[in-house]
């Protein structure tokens, strides 16, 4: 057997974990959104677009935009705290580096759970049950999920390149927009891509921290399989946010191709 076709068997395993764990799952949602439910909340083999007519309602795009703004916000401010914060971690010695690096990933080998029971005793009561506390919960948990592919980028970034411009007489501006920036520029691609994806999605900090007070894609969902049984409108809302985490996902590699495309052939590329 050739080495290609050995490689291309060890890929097997991890298309028939996708295909088992996620293709046939999102293909039951897909058809529950076109089947028609009955009096007792049950999902008939009838079809019926009453789901999507209801996923498509006003109700239903206020929450959608809702859920937009808010993930959109989260990242925006992960992205705000954590660019500086690489660019510090990425000039700092290696061992101490290491160690910072070490503290801030800590938080994500503790429940999640956990954690946001910590905020809620953490947290005035009046402060609970707002959009700006649920994001800035989202913005915390989320935070090391915008650090990490950052710092690599500033690692891989060639410095030899910004103190050439900055001797070719660019001002450090300059350096930084038409230099640095694009070098780092597939790390925030890739810190974007995995901040806004799950929050766009989040569940568990709107439902206790927001008190039912704050509703987003998440929360509706759950509360229209669990609660009201309506599994068709669930599902098409299910649909839409499958498609509202897939987009950053593909202009994310998109962004990340556009850079590739803009480097030099036979760049350095260390890592």
């Amino acid at each position: 057997m050739s080495r290609r076709h050995a490689e291309g068997w060890l890929a097997w395993p991890a298309l028939a974990y996708l295909t088992v764990f996620f293709l046939i799952p999102t293909g039951l949602i897909v058809r529950y959104s076109v089947l028609e439910r009955d009096y007792y909340g049950d999902v008939t083999s009838e079809y019926s677009a009453e789901g999507w007519r209801e996923a498509a309602g006003p109700g239903t795009r206020a929450v959608l935009v809702r859920s937009l703004v808010l993930a959109g916000g989260v990242t925006a401010a992960c992205l705000l705290l954590a660019y500086p914060c690489a660019m510090t971690l990425a000039r700092t010695e290696p061992r101490r580096r290491q160690a910072l690096v070490v503290l801030i990933g800590f938080p994500l080998v503790t429940s999640l759970l956990l954690r946001i029971y910590g905020w809620m005793n953490l947290l005035p009561a009046d402060w609970r049950g707002t959009p700006w506390t649920v994001g800035l919960v989202m913005a915390v948990n989320y935070l090391p999920f915008m650090v990490l592919p950052l710092l690599r980028a500033w690692e891989r970034a060639d410095v030899d390149l910004a103190r050439a411009a900055m001797d070719l007489g660019a001002t450090p501006w300059q350096t930084f927009w038409h230099v640095t920036f694009p070098l780092t520029r597939p790390g925030m691609w890739a810190g974007c891509a995995l901040v806004f994806i799950p929050a766009s999605g989040e569940y568990l900090v709107p439902h206790f921290i927001g008190e039912g007070k704050v509703q987003v894609l998440g929360t509706l969902i759950e509360q229209q399989f669990m609660e009201r049984r309506n599994w068709p409108y669930a599902a098409a809302a299910a649909v839409w946010l499958l498609g509202l985490v897939t987009l950053p996902a593909v202009l994310s590699a998109l962004g990340r191709a556009r850079t590739a495309e803009g480097r030099p052939a036979g760049g350095d590329d260390r890592g």
